[in-house]
């Protein structure tokens, strides 16, 4: 009963993204904000873990799992713990850069303008403010982008949730597993949406709670 409890004190939110931001006919066409929540990301990385010692131990020399650098083999691995694990849940917004306003190209803009869109999906869940948010993001090498994430997630939490508590932490992948799993469901969605395929979203699609494509709408072409 105390480990459950201790379990619950907070919510864990791991950011992950996918895209660059080149606006140009060359540069990726989509732009991904996607967030895994969960408040027990002890079992999701106790699985992952596990299969990592496995596949050192078949020879398969692995530092962290990384959806776009990882066999196919081991891919399918990954989702198939992902999608069993019941007690997560992944949003994502899908922003067409081309349907961009060239004002919010700069990080510093951009981040805050359309991560504040994922949030918004996340916090409308767990609106118990007497539990922490824990939101971790991969290590960003850019201190320009590390600030322009820090400006969203601040702002969207003062203007929205006010006295909340909560921990923003920049760390490597390798040691969070459940940033890992974050990148493998972003990876899955931009796959759909970039190349057509549909193979990896669908071994995820229950684990979506959201998918928010922000320009839907949107006819004017910036580029």
């Amino acid at each position: 009963m105390a480990r459950a409890l201790e379990q619950r004190l907070a919510v864990f939110l791991f950011f992950d993204e996918s895209g660059n931001l080149h606006f140009a006919p060359g540069g990726s066409k989509y732009y991904f904000f996607g967030a895994l929540t969960t408040r027990t990301p002890v079992a999701l990385s106790h699985s992952l873990s596990e299969l990592r010692y496995e596949l050192l131990a078949q020879g398969v020399e692995l530092e962290r799992f990384h959806a776009a650098e990882d066999r196919q083999a081991v891919r399918d691995r990954v989702f198939d713990i992902i999608r069993a694990e019941s007690g997560i849940e992944f949003d994502v917004v899908v922003i067409e850069k081309a349907k961009a306003n060239p004002v919010l190209h700069d990080p510093a803009r951009f981040y805050p303008q359309f991560a504040s869109y994922l949030l918004r999906y996340v916090f409308a869940r767990y609106t118990d403010t007497t539990e922490r948010m824990v939101i971790v993001t991969d290590r960003l090498p850019v201190e320009k982008r590390r600030r322009a994430v820090e400006k969203a997630f601040k702002t969207f939490i003062s203007a929205n949730v006010g006295s909340r508590s909560y921990t923003l932490l920049h760390q490597a992948s390798a040691v969070h597993a459940c940033l890992q799993a974050a990148d493998y469901l972003t990876w899955a969605v931009h796959k759909k949406w970039t190349h057509g395929e549909r193979r990896p979203y669908d071994q995820i699609r229950g684990c979506i709670r959201s998918e928010f494509d922000i320009f839907a709408g949107g006819t004017h072409y910036y580029y």
